[in-house]
């Protein structure tokens, strides 16, 4: 069995994938939001997913230390690394105290800012070309930067819960931190001023009626996510 999901947080993933092994789909494999099932025993395997150092790929050291704790490694897709356990063989934690759990968030973290920041010089690259592209390419180009766009906001997104997760745990740890709970602007801020490029950039008059629908909704977007970053967003991510 297949099915196609495409999650940013990998959390939300693991508890895909192990209500899935609840029902007896076991998790075989994993290309480009496409996840490949085997029909096993509800509650056979348990599952977790792993941030690597080495993208599509895992070192013999990991793989060895997985093997030795009776890990099996399912599949490893750019960082991430899927991995399941027998259920019978007890709990699945993969880090069990506090400092290797803010190690793990800030190195996902970090992912996050990078992919955020490159997608979002190519969103303004894509936008200033725009007007330079031929009218029957338009169209297309438009889309393509309207998925960028929203590529973008879902990483800025997942770099703000990450800075959450580690600020709480440095909080459970004692630790005085400087960032609050809510930081930074809200992402439906964000989402707003690129839907609101978006619309800028279209120029042709017979789709002036969708433009001005796309502004309104960035602008009912924008007013609530300044709303949210001045009060503190909270949402769910």
């Amino acid at each position: 069995m297949k099915k196609f999901r495409f999650y940013f947080d990998k959390d939300k993933e693991t508890v895909w994938l192990n209500e899935m092994a609840a029902k007896g789909y076991a998790l075989t494999g994993f290309f480009a939001g496409i996840y490949s099932f085997e029909k096993t025993e509800p509650g056979e395997y348990v599952y977790q997913i792993d941030f690597n150092d080495k993208l599509f790929a895992v070192s013999d050291d990991y793989r060895s230390f997985m093997e030795e704790t009776g890990v099996e490694i399912v599949q490893s897709w750019g960082y991430w690394v899927f991995l399941r356990k027998k259920a019978a063989d007890g709990d699945f934690i993969l880090y069990s105290d506090v400092d290797s759990l803010i190690t793990h968030y800030t190195k996902i973290r970090n992912m996050f800012k990078v992919v955020t920041l490159i997608e979002l010089i190519c969103f303004m690259i894509e936008i200033i070309s725009f007007e330079l592209t031929a009218p029957a390419s338009k169209p297309m180009l438009f889309c393509f930067i309207l998925l960028i766009g929203i590529f973008v906001f879902a990483c800025a997104k997942m770099t703000f819960k990450t800075n959450h997760i580690i600020a709480e745990l440095k909080e459970r740890k004692g630790e005085a931190t400087n960032l609050p709970k809510q930081n930074g602007p809200s992402p439906l801020l964000i989402s707003g001023l690129l839907l609101n490029s978006c619309a800028l950039i279209i120029s042709n008059p017979a789709l002036d009626h969708y433009k001005i629908i796309i502004q309104i909704v960035a602008i009912i977007l924008m007013l609530v996510g300044i709303y949210q970053t001045s009060r503190g967003w909270k949402m769910d991510c």
